[in-house]
């Protein structure tokens, strides 16, 4: 009997026992959890956190970077404007220093058309000037080359025109060089000027130059040659000159 009652004693204790651990089990395992949870939690927080001022400090440098490449270019295309408004500034001066030197030429131009104008007036009243070469000039260019310019007049009473062509010898003794023109006619009422250059042939050495125009009256003047100073540069190279040959007469 009293073994009996011991048992049931016995039972009765642990009874209580196993009741109170079944009912704090849920209350364990929500702790794990929400334990678990923070910790989740902070570490994705935290983690996030850390990209964000990666990814902010990368971002940062490379602005900065672009503003400095923009700083550079912009130096550049004001270094470049200035220039520009300089390079204006300086054409535009010489534009208007050419303007005043054009209009000061162009007045002394008609200037000198006017008293031009009257002296052939005066000439055709006095019975007028017949065709005849005014001025010849010779300059000396560099590589054996010259350059010739004849100036042709006339005053006709009847302003009759004057046409036909020129031809241009270098005489030495009985030696006569006849120089090629690039241009030998002339059509004028007035005034006319021949331009042109030749090569003169190596051990040639005239002692006169003369000019003939064949016209309605042939005319022939000759002039003493006599060299210059050669003139340092030229607006043409001496292979574009054309060579003159010589005739003996």
């Amino acid at each position: 009997m009293q073994n009996t009652e011991i048992d049931t004693t016995s039972q009765q204790i642990q009874t209580p026992k196993k009741s109170l651990m079944k009912g704090s089990m849920p209350l364990i395992i929500g702790g794990v959890v929400l334990c678990a949870g923070s910790i989740l939690l902070g570490y994705t927080v935290g983690h996030r956190q850390g990209l964000t001022v990666v990814g902010y400090d990368a971002d940062a440098k490379q602005l900065v970077d672009v503003v400095e490449k923009q700083k550079v270019t912009l130096s550049t295309l004001n270094k470049n404007l200035n220039a520009a408004v300089q390079e204006r500034d300086v054409a535009v001066s010489n534009s208007n220093d050419l303007f005043q030197a054009l209009n000061l030429a162009n007045a002394e131009k008609a200037q000198v058309d006017g008293m031009s104008a009257i002296y052939r007036e005066v000439l055709k009243q006095r019975g007028g000037m017949s065709l005849t070469v005014q001025n010849i000039a010779v300059k000396s260019l560099p590589e054996n080359a010259y350059e010739y310019q004849i100036d042709l007049v006339q005053v006709s009473p009847n302003n009759r025109q004057a046409s036909g062509s020129a031809e241009l010898r270098l005489i030495s003794g009985t030696e006569v060089l006849v120089v090629p023109m690039e241009d030998s006619n002339f059509n004028f009422a007035a005034f006319e000027r021949l331009t042109g250059r030749w090569t003169m042939p190596k051990g040639f050495n005239p002692q006169f130059i003369e000019v003939r125009l064949n016209g309605a009256t042939p005319v022939i003047k000759r002039f003493s040659w006599s060299r210059g100073k050669p003139i340092e540069s030229s607006a043409a190279s001496a292979a574009e000159v054309p060579q003159a040959e010589a005739n003996a007469q």
